[in-house]
């Protein structure tokens, strides 16, 4: 018996030949390159009807934890190949059963097999059954088709046959860059990277950008947003990965200097929202990503929102936007970011609540057009725009 991975995948499947042929490819590429990044040892990696094998492997089930985490892979299963035949899948599922059955456990056999296969389904799973009975008996193994302790899968196709017990779920979506690119902004917050790696998942390279307040924020939020990034880096399956980091202090000094306290934030989004634009060009990227959630504060109510979008003629993504808190905080766990994302740090020093104001909640858009032609809006955008650097991780 050989060692396998089993790789699943589902969406791309849907997809017209061409389209599924393209990002098949692309699945391919980045199992590869993950695998090779994570120096694990394996033989080959091929694509068989709808199933991607990882074959040759020493440690199966690390390989079908590190293969779970790529965009498009819906679950993994470390397995034993043998050939179809039937002699050959029996003595294989009963030396499976000894390493995986332990003394008064449950268990049951589940087959699939394909059409030219001589024995039906159930049929295989009968004869396997009884196969692991007689040669476990005097260890009070038994059969249990609702609830088993284990379920023994069988996967027989017209080669080779495939046994395993273990179904790793894997992140879904879709071949990470497969549907172009985008700008996303990231802070060391909780919700940025969220939406960040939601986005991903769609098949989205995303390029993040980070202003960097100086004086108006901490070193901890700083470094926040730093290893923010290097979390975010270890989901792209890809030799490059970089962030623009905007320098925002001056900018940032002329708005608090220039307008009123309660309207600092929604002068604030409206430039960075520009300037992810103006970088989204240049990159030639087709949308910015953001981490707001409706109504989780007082910028991302539905008239702030629509105030300080209003007329950029860009497509903005915000896929939080119907999510709460608990929900985001859940992502941010499975993703990694969490634990970074919740310490405590000074963000903003320039925010209404930091200097003692209520920010305003339901702007409308002739605040907007005064605060365009109080700061200069798009005078700072070609400025800031100059002071980005391009960071490598």
């Amino acid at each position: 018996m050989d060692k396998v991975v089993l790789v699943r995948y589902g969406e791309v499947t849907l997809k017209t030949p061409y389209v599924r042929s393209f990002m098949e490819k692309k699945l391919l590429e980045h199992i590869k390159f993950i695998l090779d990044r994570n120096n694990v040892k394996y033989g080959e990696i091929k694509l068989i009807s709808g199933r991607i094998f990882v074959r040759n492997v020493e440690n199966a089930y690390e390989i079908a934890k590190i293969v779970s985490n790529i965009f498009g892979v819906v679950s993994t299963s470390p397995a034993v190949e043998v050939q179809t035949k039937l002699d050959s899948i029996r003595e294989a599922v009963i030396e499976y059963s000894r390493k995986v059955l332990k003394d008064n456990m449950t268990f049951a056999i589940r087959a699939r097999r394909v059409k030219k296969f001589p024995v039906k389904s159930k049929d295989l799973e009968r004869i396997l059954g009884a196969d692991v009975l007689e040669a476990l008996k005097g260890r009070n193994i038994r059969v249990n088709l609702t609830s088993p302790n284990i379920t023994i899968y069988v996967e027989v196709r017209s080669r080779k046959t495939y046994i395993f017990h273990e179904v790793l779920e894997g992140v879904g979506g879709l071949p990470y860059g497969v549907e172009g690119k985008a700008i996303s902004l990231v802070s060391g917050g909780i919700d940025s990277p969220v939406a960040t790696w939601l986005i991903m998942k769609r098949g989205v390279k995303v390029i993040p950008v980070y202003f960097n307040s100086g004086k108006f924020t901490s070193e901890e939020a700083v470094e926040k947003a730093h290893k923010v990034m290097e979390i975010l880096r270890k989901w792209v399956p890809e030799k490059e990965f970089y962030f623009y980091e905007v320098n925002y202090e001056k900018a940032l000094n002329e708005m608090v200097k220039k307008v009123k306290p309660q309207l600092v934030c929604l002068a604030c989004k409206r430039t960075m929202l520009k300037t992810a634009i103006k970088l989204a060009i240049k990159e030639e990227a087709k949308a910015v990503i953001t981490g707001e959630s409706l109504g989780q504060v007082a910028s991302q109510t539905l008239d702030n929102m629509f105030a300080i979008g209003y007329d950029l003629k860009f497509l903005i993504l915000r896929p939080l936007i119907g999510l709460d808190k608990e929900e985001i905080v859940k992502i941010a766990r499975k993703i990694g970011t969490y634990n970074i994302s919740s310490k405590a740090a000074v963000e903003c020093k320039a925010s209404p609540v930091f200097r003692g104001y209520k920010a305003a909640a339901h702007a409308d858009i002739s605040v907007i057009s005064e605060l365009e032609e109080t700061v200069e809006i798009d005078e700072l955008v070609n400025e800031l725009v100059k002071n980005t650097r391009k960071v490598f991780i």
